[in-house]
């Protein structure tokens, strides 16, 4: 909920050793002078998590300082570990820690930052202008990306992606052995991956759900024909919340439909939103260190798997060919 504080924590406890200070395009110029480190937000994240990359632009556009510690939510699933799940009980990134409060949901995150903190105003107060931001941030929140992650991956990487979903899977199971005092919200975890589970796996859903990305965004050009920005004038959350989806839908598989001859005026669109500050340091691809460090283990572990089972099954049916012909 937002505001709320998560019972018996406190900021000291849930804030992990290893964090990292991050400085943003004009952060020294608009900061006020007394703001001091203790007072900076501390933001669990991951690099390439879309809803992180969200939190992380409106900071950078509003200019504000912040502790950033990474949650590994690749193979590690360090996002399943009790310490954070307790401190966000859906076991998601990003979570914001400002002032004693513990902020969980995206919306509510950017919404609080924007009306808590110095710098451009992301929300117009006119109530005509709010109504048509908060309108093209919930279409984004309620549109299920996650979901259209999944229908876009092939090969490898899809066999990798339910691979992983197993994992989760199975460690929550033995962490509800382990952790009594958790066991509700691991619980509610584990339903909400086996209804993914089903949901990926039904192959008309998620082929309508492609086709939906292209409704939403005829809608979007549509809109961008009569403005220069997505919800009037000027730059405010609407676009700093859809700059992550238009870069992971780009990423999946959906340049294409971003392209000038397809869609000119969100091909325009997005060139302004790439050539923002904001854009350089918060939306970020994963370096080779970072891959290694983040997905290497898992997928060393996982070949060396199939490397044991290859030869067993090799050397089982030699031993079974030779006794057969003695």
């Amino acid at each position: 909920m937002f505001g709320a504080t998560v019972s018996g924590l406190s900021p000291a406890k849930a804030t992990v050793k290893g964090g990292e200070v991050l400085q943003l395009p004009g952060a020294a110029e608009r900061s006020s002078p007394e703001q001091g480190a203790a007072e900076r937000p501390t933001l669990y994240h991951f690099p390439t998590s879309l809803p992180s990359q969200q939190v992380r632009l409106v900071l950078a556009e509003k200019g504000v300082e912040w502790h950033g510690t990474t949650v590994n939510i690749g193979p590690a699933h360090e996002n399943l570990e009790p310490w954070y799940a307790r401190l966000n009980s859906r076991m998601v990134v990003p979570t914001l820690e400002v002032e004693g409060r513990i902020l969980t949901d995206v919306v509510e995150i950017v919404t609080h930052v924007d009306e808590h903190f110095d710098g451009p105003s992301l929300i117009p107060e006119d109530p005509d202008e709010r109504a048509e931001v908060l309108h093209w941030v919930e279409v984004q929140a309620h549109f299920p990306m996650r979901e259209l992650g999944y229908a876009r991956t092939k090969g490898m990487v899809r066999w990798f992606q339910r691979w992983s979903l197993r994992q989760q899977r199975g460690r929550l199971r033995r962490l509800i052995r382990k952790n009594p005092g958790l066991r509700k919200v691991y619980e509610a975890r584990r339903r909400e991956l086996d209804a993914l589970d089903r949901g990926i796996r039904h192959r008309v859903a998620m082929q309508e759900l492609v086709d939906e990305v292209d409704v939403l965004l005829d809608e979007i050009e549509a809109t961008l024909e009569e403005r220069e920005w997505l919800a009037g004038p000027r730059y405010t959350l609407a676009d700093a919340m859809w700059t992550a989806v238009l870069s992971k839908l780009e990423q999946i598989g959906f340049a294409r439909s971003l392209s000038s001859h397809r869609r000119p005026q969100i091909a325009q669109w997005y060139a302004r939103l790439r050539e923002r500050p904001s854009w350089h340091a918060m939306i970020r691809r994963l370096s080779a260190w970072q891959a290694l460090r983040f997905y290497g283990p898992a997928v060393a572990k996982t070949f060396l798997v199939f490397w044991v089972l290859k030869w067993m099954i090799v050397i089982g049916l030699g031993w079974l060919v030779a006794h057969l012909r003695g």
